[in-house]
């Protein structure tokens, strides 16, 4: 029965596409939730039904397959389309391929090849130009940037990934291109950013992390909310990831510590976070936990931009420029609801 039950949700996987990352936002308020939420398209919000219903039936029948499934789309990220103004600077860049685990990454550059290197880690359902507004004013300051699209995103190749995945994407960058003088990382990105520093012991002089979360225990809640999992399939989720990837990556780990709360009190060079206090994907109070973790750091925090508009927000870019070149600003403009708040 149970080899039954696989075939037929391989194919329910197949068939089906899932923008989970975009609905994990509605999380904060249950009016926004996609079920009830009559602004999401009808299609999806039978799609999510559905999985919604299913995960119950297999919660009940089989807690493993609901496991199962659950972890397929934990790691399955989104496709969305690139804007324009990305495709124009993608096809600026020089651009090559890494092959990582059978798949081939997608690396650009920007500027000097040899001047010193800044790497972009992107955020879940994003690509290494989603950071596009930084690149400018990067190789303007004498630095070469360097941005790769993570399995699944982008140019790259593959349909899953996962925090430690992405990780090793890092260290392997990190290896054939050298040390990197700073790594900006949005969202998914510090995570990622972090555990490379830790577990792979990625070197970089300076780390920025903008739109940060600290515990994947939070991602995890959330993901379980959105579609009303059981705790059992929560629970077969985090031990089949455990299981599965056990060795895959060349190093030992668990959940607590891939933690950005863990893995930050391993990097001993210089710190800057940005976030926003009314970013409503990763609340405010996920930061102040990082922030608690990481004494050292410089934070700074807008107002307004949230969890994307951050990325575009002319303060966060210059502060960021200002820290990659060593001199952060004591103040910066209160009226573009920017604030400096000092370690």
């Amino acid at each position: 029965m149970e080899n039954s039950l696989n075939q037929i949700l391989n194919r329910f996987c197949s068939t089906l596409s899932l923008n989970l990352y975009t609905f994990c936002a509605f999380h904060m308020n249950k009016k926004d939730h996609p079920f009830k939420n009559h602004q999401m398209p009808l299609p999806m919000r039978l799609f999510f039904s559905t999985l919604t219903l299913l995960f119950k039936v297999l919660g009940f029948v089989s807690p493993k397959l609901a496991g199962k499934l659950a972890l397929h789309y934990f790691m399955k990220p989104p496709n969305f389309g690139i804007p324009r103004k990305e495709k124009v600077l993608r096809d600026s860049a020089s651009l090559e391929f890494i092959e990582v685990r059978g798949r081939k990454i997608s690396l650009r550059s920007w500027g000097d090849n040899d001047a010193p290197t800044v790497l972009l880690s992107h955020g879940w359902g994003g690509r290494c130009t989603q950071l596009h507004a930084f690149i400018k004013p990067l190789t303007d300051a004498g630095y070469r940037v360097l941005g790769f699209d993570v399995p699944g995103h982008g140019d790259s190749e593959g349909n899953k990934t996962n925090m430690l995945d992405v990780a090793s994407i890092i260290s392997e960058i990190e290896e054939k291109e050298g040390s990197f003088e700073a790594i900006i990382g949005h969202s998914f990105g510090t995570g990622t950013t972090l555990l490379a520093i830790d577990k792979f012991k990625v070197k970089a002089k300076k780390v920025v992390l903008i739109a940060y979360f600290s515990d994947v225990h939070f991602i995890i809640k959330i993901f379980g909310e959105l579609f009303d999992l059981r705790k059992s399939t929560l629970k077969v989720l985090q031990e089949t990831a455990l299981k599965n990837f056990k060795n895959t990556y060349g190093t030992s780990w668990n959940w607590d510590e891939v933690s950005p709360i863990n893995t930050v009190k391993s990097y001993t060079g210089k710190l800057l976070l940005i976030h926003d206090d009314k970013d409503h994907e990763v609340p405010y109070a996920q930061a102040e936990l990082l922030q608690k973790a990481a004494p050292q750091a410089e934070t700074l925090t807008t107002s307004g931009f949230g969890h994307r508009k951050i990325l575009m927000n002319k303060q966060c870019i210059k502060a960021t420029v200002a820290f990659v070149r060593g001199s952060l600003p004591q103040f910066l403009v209160s009226a573009d609801s920017f604030f400096v708040r000092k370690k």
